[in-house]
């Protein structure tokens, strides 16, 4: 098929290029269903953003509008799908999603499904998205479909949440997974099934964590890290620790968490004094 000339601007998996730079990259989960939220992470100089469709109270249309700002200012999005149904993961990367973020993986049978729907079966692999040239993706029909199908195969990233025992226990089997591109840590939820609710910070929480990190590092495999602080020195702190251990991928927190607590600031400063002593 013969590419049609666009002005359409390419898409850059900048996450891809910064890790082969060696930085360390950051982003914000996006529970509000906002293309302007979106736009200020662009404009506040983040790497990516994770459109969370499991948490949100949003569907499909309204994350593709977000995705549309994301592209606008040039940001890498991922969206965490609800589940791990093959045709959620194929159908927001048709959207124009530059990865996935698929909760509860716990062994490796289901890593391996989760890679095959991203990707597209190509020279004898696995891959299982469906190959369809009218996608979003792929600009709507005016992509080169061999070379876009190639390129989406390199770019796209599939990051799954190990936020269960099950998933601790059987992290050599994940970890093992061809093109899986990395591990996002899930404390609270993994706190909430060792049956600590809350206590992310729990010391047998907190092994579990060590394990995956060692293991994902002896693998190769890239490990995103949760930041809990509240406040920016506590944030920074914990960069550091995580940093420290070889961890290149933070998520930062959510937007209703900064909302709320950028809104708790702006309110204890006014007080409640009139006269302001």
């Amino acid at each position: 098929m013969m590419r049609i000339s666009t002005m359409v601007k390419p898409r850059t998996n900048t996450v891809r290029a910064g890790l082969a730079e060696g930085r360390l990259l950051a982003g914000p989960v996006m529970q509000v269903a906002s293309p302007e939220l979106i736009e200020m992470a662009g404009a506040a100089g983040f790497d990516f953003v994770w459109i969370d469709c499991e948490h949100g109270a949003f569907h499909l249309e309204t994350a593709v509008h977000m995705l549309r700002a994301a592209d606008a200012v040039g940001l890498t999005a991922l969206v965490r799908v609800p589940d791990q149904t093959p045709s959620l993961i194929m159908r927001v990367l048709d959207a124009g999603a530059q990865g996935v973020v698929v909760p509860n993986v716990s062994d490796g049978a289901q890593a391996q499904a989760v890679v095959d729907a991203a990707r597209y079966r190509q020279d004898g692999g696995s891959g299982r998205r469906g190959a369809c040239p009218g996608t979003r993706a792929s600009w709507h029909q005016t992509e080169d479909w061999p070379a876009f199908s190639r390129q989406a195969n390199a770019d796209v990233l599939v990051w799954v949440l190990i936020e269960s025992p099950a998933a601790v226990r059987n992290i050599d089997e994940i970890l093992q997974v061809p093109h899986l591109d990395g591990v996002a840590l899930g404390p609270f939820d993994l706190a909430h099934d060792m049956g600590f609710p809350g206590e992310v910070d729990h010391p047998e929480v907190q092994a579990s964590l060590d394990e995956v990190v060692n293991r994902a590092q002896e693998r190769g495999v890239e490990v995103i890290a949760s930041l809990f602080s509240p406040d920016p020195q506590g944030m920074a702190r914990e960069r550091a620790r995580w940093a420290a251990r070889g961890i290149r991928l933070f998520s930062i927190g959510s937007d209703r968490r900064l909302i709320v607590r950028a809104m708790r600031e702006r309110r204890a400063a006014i007080g409640t004094d009139p006269e302001g002593t």
